[in-house]
């Protein structure tokens, strides 16, 4: 029991160490050609409804992201939106994202390392859903002619090579060559502070541009601050501190002070942006384009 503590506090050391190497000089051989952009929702009582009241900040912001995605431009570059979620889960960004594009989407695959138990439900609900279990390294094989639209949520954090993934995703692409357009949502450096080990990394404009140059030939890529400094403090204060001395989880505790205060934090964030402590980001990299619609205002 002692040497498996023991062994455990290494690991988590490593991670941090790691973490904080990979996480330092944050935007130094920045991708000349990535497009940083802050994020902000307009009418967020609009949209706050359609939101989950406990999400995280990060989930929260990264739910009204896609709410508010240009989806009837998208569906006019793509023809058909065939999406492919790698990493999805449990499948429900599937529905999620054809209600809040008011069911523009044309097929949705998920691809997934485990079978998940809410996938045959889906697939019974909605025809035009399906699901395969593979590793992430193998995804080249089940990339389907059409596919046009990929998307991970919080997912490529966990994947052990991020860059292959990428490398199989541009081998598609190359061979395709119609407008195909990815859209990620991952956790910034300050993820380090907020979620512990989580994951096997957290990003940076650094290391986002590893990324983006794989595709820089023939794509224009965008970065998106999600959050900042308020949307930090009001997680740490009601999830990761009382979480860390087992007093439970605020969010659900003093849920109607929570959703208050996020509100407020998006909105201030939304007035005082920094690209230093974005609680997340959204990467779009969009292929093979007809028009840069992430480019117009």
């Amino acid at each position: 029991m002692k040497e498996s503590k023991k062994n455990n506090t290494i690991k988590k050391l490593l991670f941090y160490s790691s973490s904080l190497i990979n996480n330092s000089f944050p935007c130094i051989h920045t991708d000349k050609n990535l497009n940083i952009r802050n994020f902000v929702c307009s009418n967020l009582s609009s949209y706050w409804g359609k939101t989950y009241p406990t999400s995280s900040p990060g989930r929260k912001l990264s739910d009204l992201f896609w709410l508010t995605l240009p989806w009837e431009r998208i569906k006019e570059e793509l023809n058909e939106i065939n999406v492919l979620d790698s990493g999805c889960g449990s499948g429900n960004y599937g529905e999620r994202l054809s209600d809040w594009s008011l069911n523009r989407i044309n097929r949705y695959t998920g691809l997934d390392v485990k079978k998940h138990d809410n996938w045959p439900v889906l697939k019974e609900k909605h025809p035009t859903f399906n699901f395969i279990e593979c590793h992430i390294s193998d995804i080249r094989q089940y990339i389907e002619n059409g596919a046009n639209l990929f998307i991970s949520q919080s997912a490529i954090e966990h994947f052990e090579q991020d860059l292959l993934y990428f490398q199989h995703l541009r081998d598609y692409i190359l061979s395709y060559k119609k407008s195909v357009i990815q859209i990620h949502l991952f956790p910034s450096a300050q993820g380090l502070r907020l979620y512990g080990c989580h994951g096997i990394r957290q990003y940076t404009p650094r290391s986002i541009s590893k990324i983006t140059r794989l595709f820089s030939n023939f794509s224009y890529a965008v970065l998106y601050n999600l959050g900042g400094k308020m949307c930090n403090d009001l997680h740490y204060e009601f999830i990761t501190r009382p979480l860390m001395k087992n007093l439970g989880d605020y969010r659900n505790l003093k849920r109607e002070e929570y959703d208050k205060g996020l509100f407020a934090a998006i909105e201030q964030d939304a007035r005082e942006p920094s690209k230093k402590v974005s609680s997340f980001y959204a990467l779009v990299v969009h292929s093979y384009y007809n028009k840069k619609i992430f480019l117009q205002e």
